[in-house]
């Protein structure tokens, strides 16, 4: 293949990785904060938010991805709420993703020792600040890998929005596939964009993996290291 063919290829695959990016990013935002929020809702001691929360959990565990964007684009309209793809793949990712993080968030706040409340409540901290000041950042250095691998997912599972016909990555590459009769090269060079961000994003993660390590544990390969055995 000459330069200027892979020119030719690259151009529309970059315009289609912008969206997938645009795609991720407001998606994983979005997923955060729902995350939290239901997971903050799982943990309430009011029963009818903990059983909302594990209701909006299982439903969408239960299902695939895919159903759910077909029921957000092509379901909704039917009642009434017309959305454009984008904002129907930004939400059936949101909805999706934010459930398993949920799941995920609550098992990081829950294996906070049960010593670290004592001691916040000791200390006159009120609920909140004892959420924000001392649950969260101990819960969120223990979820971090975890959260790492749903990004990756995420950054994948992004492909999905092409069957609601979103132009992004993958959308870009079946319209290129179809006008250039070239399968196995525009598929190609598909899988390896999708490969580059992976592999930046868990870049970027590992490295943020070892600053939020507490001191002492990493060592230079970026491994964990026991101090105690020092």
């Amino acid at each position: 293949m000459d330069f200027a063919t892979l020119k030719l290829y690259l151009t529309p695959l970059a315009e289609g990785t912008t969206w997938t990016l645009a795609l991720f990013v407001c998606s994983a935002v979005l997923a955060v904060i729902v995350g939290l929020i239901v997971c903050l809702c799982r943990l309430s001691s009011s029963r009818l938010l903990s059983r909302a929360a594990r209701f909006y959990i299982e439903i969408i565990r239960g299902t695939p991805l895919l159903l759910q964007l077909f029921y957000i684009y092509y379901g909704l309209p039917e009642m009434g709420v017309v959305i454009d793809g984008f904002t129907a793949g930004v939400l059936g990712l949101t909805l999706n993703f934010g459930a398993y993080l949920a799941e995920l968030f609550r098992s990081g706040i829950q294996s906070v020792d049960s010593g670290q409340y004592e001691a916040a409540r000791a200390l006159g901290l009120s609920k909140t600040d004892r959420l924000r000041f001392i649950v969260l950042p101990q819960a969120l250095r223990t979820v971090f890998p975890a959260l790492g691998n749903y990004a990756l997912v995420l950054v994948k599972e992004t492909s999905l929005v092409a069957v609601i016909s979103v132009y992004e990555l993958m959308r870009a590459g079946e319209m290129l596939a179809g006008a250039t009769f070239q399968a196995l090269t525009v598929y190609t060079l598909v899988g390896i964009i999708y490969f580059a961000m992976c592999s930046v994003l868990s870049w970027m993660f590992r490295r943020s993996e070892r600053r939020l390590a507490v001191p002492g544990y990493w060592n230079g390969a970026g491994e964990n290291h026991d101090i105690t055995k020092a």
